[in-house]
């Protein structure tokens, strides 16, 4: 997909919800409207890396169990990327908030992708291969869910505080096409590099995180500002498809994740508005991989192994809203 047609869906897709609460006023009669709410849309940069490594206990149908090195190979996938996001809020009484984000990359990732091999010449559990490739990206994420807001009464003459709470839910799809790969052997300086152009492999990884969020907002005039953190339960499942060799591998992995945000607004008008934001998301799973070849050498190959998988992002941005 394209940037422009990436821009085009993102635009349509204006109607999702998310955003920053406006500050009700409590305590005495207001004439703010039951619901209000927000629509924005905004631009950035996602820095990090999906990285997965397979090690530990391993079992195949001619070997049974066999106990490995807990690191025998990592694949590092990169995000930095361009993004575009749209979201916006609903706000039924100053209170209760349903809110929600879509964010997709506009661009291909600026490094390459990692493949490490420890222990295939030998047991000392050197760096034996090593290779980069080129990695092409489609990743989508959508973050939304509820808050309700807790507040003291407001005052025109000084900094008002807000504190929202609720449950949220974060879905991710990664999606990498690997090709022209350059590989090199660290522990065998002397030998070649060996390259192959195309398409040799992809990979992809669905997450699903719910999670407890908690927000405190702060406004002073026309400016505000707030804090975000989440926690919850991380559910991967990925998939391999090594297309040179042949071989699939595939992963339910459970784990736990984080998620931060600090974010800027000013307020230029009544409706409109624009803010900066930085967030951060990590995540860790551990489970099972299973490997099965279909054709050449590898044909009715199967093997489990353990997998350990790791997300690290950090995303910032401007984005311009209008608020209702």
């Amino acid at each position: 997909m394209n940037p422009i047609s990436r821009m085009i869906l993102l635009s349509l897709c204006l109607t999702s919800v998310s955003g920053m609460a406006q500050t009700p006023q409590k305590g005495k009669p207001s004439t703010q409207p039951p619901l209000t709410g927000s629509l924005q849309a905004g631009a950035g940069y996602w820095l990090g890396n999906a990285t997965y490594s397979i090690g530990g206990s391993a079992w195949t149908p001619e070997e049974g169990s066999i106990q490995l090195p807990d690191k025998i190979s990592e694949l590092k996938f990169p995000l930095n990327v361009a993004y575009g996001s749209v979201g916006g809020s609903l706000i039924w009484n100053g209170n209760l908030e349903i809110f929600g984000n879509l964010m997709m990359n506009l661009t291909e990732p600026s490094s390459k992708m990692e493949d490490s091999d420890w222990g295939v010449i030998d047991d000392s559990g050197s760096l034996d291969i090593y290779s980069e490739s080129d990695a092409e990206l489609n990743a989508v994420t959508a973050d939304g869910g509820l808050r309700y807001w807790l507040h003291p009464a407001p005052s025109a003459t000084r900094a008002t505080w807000s504190l929202g709470v609720g449950p949220s839910l974060l879905y991710q799809h990664l999606d990498w096409t690997i090709s022209n790969v350059d590989q090199w052997y660290p522990s065998q300086p002397d030998l070649a590099h060996d390259t192959q152009s195309g398409v040799v492999a992809t990979y992809n990884a669905d997450i699903v995180m719910p999670y407890l969020d908690a927000c405190v907002l702060v406004k002073f005039k026309q400016f505000s500002g707030r804090g975000e953190i989440g926690f919850g339960p991380a559910l991967v499942r990925d998939e391999d498809d090594h297309i040179l060799r042949q071989k699939r591998s595939t992963a339910t992995m459970a784990g736990i994740g984080a998620k931060g945000a600090a974010e800027l607004r000013y307020d230029l008008t009544r409706h409109l508005f624009v803010l900066g934001r930085i967030e951060m998301l990590a995540i860790q799973a551990s489970g099972t991989s299973t490997d099965k070849g279909y054709g050449s050498e590898l044909a009715g190959y199967y093997a489990e192994i353990d997998e350990e998988f790791s997300l690290n992002a950090l995303t910032g941005g401007l984005t311009v809203g209008y608020a209702f």
